[in-house]
């Protein structure tokens, strides 16, 4: 068995939604599927915007969280924020990296990641229940 991701994300406007993906991460319009969905390509894993208006009840609407590595944090923030995005706390730095937390124009949080040497390997992570 093979699982292929694919990753929406929930935009109350696809042409602001487009412009904002496409100039924030350097991704380009692949194909549109509908006049309320469209698929960006550039990334390891298909971008899908869908559009969806926010409902009074917040339980049954779904936006996404995505993380983004990139080799440049500053560069991709500045990049993101340039588009709309706005940086909702400093970068932070972990044993692992450094991440740095924005939103986009449609309330749709996600994370630019610059990994240090080793990654996630770096984490010397012990259950304390075991």
């Amino acid at each position: 068995m093979t699982i292929h991701v694919h990753a929406y994300i929930a935009v109350t406007d696809m042409e602001r939604g487009i412009e904002f993906y496409c100039r924030a991460l350097g991704l380009r319009l692949r194909r549109r599927l509908h006049k309320d969905w469209a698929e960006l390509e550039g990334a390891s894993t298909p971008i899908f915007l869908l559009v969806r208006d926010r409902p009074a009840d917040p339980i049954h609407y779904w936006t996404a969280h995505l993380d983004f590595l990139t080799d440049d944090l500053e560069a991709a923030a500045n990049q993101a924020c340039e588009a709309g995005a706005v940086l909702v706390r400093e970068v932070q730095e972990r044993v692992w990296g450094r991440m740095a937390n924005l939103m986009d124009p449609f309330d749709n949080p996600f994370d630019l990641i610059e990994l240090a040497s080793g990654g996630y390997d770096r984490i010397d992570y012990v259950d304390s229940e075991r």
